[in-house]
């Protein structure tokens, strides 16, 4: 696919080196192989160390876990013209790669965008509802981090990174990206680990987001919905 540009992946993590490794493995085997950038804030620093010396993978380690530190850290490591921020539960292929790259050879002006989410996995009782998801999520809706955000380096840069906020910062940097360039969410939909879903229950897991994402847009702060997110036995290990 002559003409693509380079592109780096950007991943954080935290205390999950065994999802970190099955993540690693996946985008070593990408054809042509991607930069890979770790950004770690976990307790013990030395299973991610080897992780990415395995693997040829860029590490930044940040002393305090937060999300949009992590990823700014990441993505300042990085040397891609593209960025991809993606969470090491999700899934990437070879024709997500590869769709992502045919993009932007045939659109080199784009500014960023993000992959569909598989709703049908993830949902499988509002699977009915994916025309109208897929509508929803292309024109107007957040691009979510478990969606493999990417954007082009100029305008991230121009958009100032995340931020340092530890939560809901790819809520905040998915409205300011749409405010500021132009975006394609695209296929194919990417997956995600369910785990999450068994931790908490899909109903109860899917109302918390939206009652935070809620919280966050009414004005509450990034840190006081953390304390509460990441409060102990609230979620799975890592997440």
């Amino acid at each position: 696919m002559d003409g693509a540009p380079p592109v780096s992946f950007v991943i954080p993590c935290r205390n999950d080196a065994g999802l970190l490794g099955n993540c690693l493995d996946s985008l070593f085997r990408l054809d042509p192989r991607p930069e890979l950038v770790v950004a770690d804030a976990s307790d013990d620093r030395f299973p991610v160390r080897d992780l990415c010396a395995h693997y040829n993978a860029q590490l930044v380690e940040v002393d305090a876990p937060c999300r949009g530190a992590q990823l700014d850290a990441g993505a300042a490591l990085a040397g891609g013209e593209v960025l991809i921020f993606h969470h090491a539960d999700s899934e990437f292929s070879q024709a997500h790669y590869n769709s992502l790259r045919d993009l932007f050879v045939r659109d080199p002006m784009l500014g960023g965008g993000a992959f569909l989410k598989d709703l049908a996995a993830a949902y499988p009782r509002l699977a009915w509802l994916r025309p109208l998801h897929r509508f929803f999520t292309r024109h107007i809706g957040t691009m979510y981090g478990d969606q493999s955000v990417f954007v082009v380096r100029e305008v991230f840069e121009m958009m100032g990174g995340f931020g340092d906020l530890p939560l809901m910062e790819d809520v905040s940097f998915s409205a300011r990206l749409r405010d500021t360039a132009r975006v394609k969410v695209i296929d194919p939909p990417l997956r995600s680990s369910r785990r999450k879903f068994t931790h908490d229950g899909v109903w109860r897991r899917k109302l918390e987001n939206m009652r935070l994402v809620a919280l966050f847009r009414l004005g509450v702060s990034p840190e006081k919905l953390a304390q509460v997110y990441y409060r102990p036995g609230a979620r799975s290990p890592g997440i």
